[in-house]
């Protein structure tokens, strides 16, 4: 934070996600705009706290980021264990859907030879006696 002095309502989490979010759970249903301003300065402020305490975790350790592991201690010592079980889940699904998109990008490099996108031009003079293949996604389209 710079010098200048924050409102509490510049911290606060952006309002079409929370909306969002807040929709999802209540199934078509509305919420009025006093409630919702107030799912999101709580959210706000669970987020704050919560960061605020895996930091400190984190500091104590000598990490200089914060890890999932001290975000799981914070949600602890705060007394929300009840999140926990599904906050791994969701951990595990989304390193799992990395794994599997870093698998694929290594799988096209190493059919195609490089990245899934990539391409060469060159510039050459139709009489330079240079041979050009193209392919594309693993299959060679011409020979010029």
């Amino acid at each position: 934070f710079n010098k200048e002095a924050k409102r509490i309502a510049d911290l606060d989490m952006p309002q079409a996600v929370v909306t969002k979010l807040v929709n999802n759970v209540l199934c078509g249903n509305s919420i009025e705009e006093d409630a919702k301003l107030a799912v999101i300065r709580s959210t706000t402020q669970f987020i704050s706290h919560l960061t605020s305490s895996a930091n400190k975790i984190a500091k104590n350790k000598n990490h200089k980021n914060i890890q999932p592991d001290d975000v799981f201690k914070a949600i602890e010592e705060c007394e929300f264990d009840e999140f926990l079980p599904k906050l791994k889940d969701e951990l595990n699904a989304y390193v799992e859907i990395k794994r599997a998109a870093k698998a694929k990008q290594n799988e096209e490099e190493n059919v195609t030879g490089g990245p899934p996108s990539s391409s060469i031009v060159t510039d050459l003079p139709s009489d330079s006696g240079v041979k050009v293949e193209i392919i594309q996604n693993g299959d060679h389209v011409t020979n010029l």
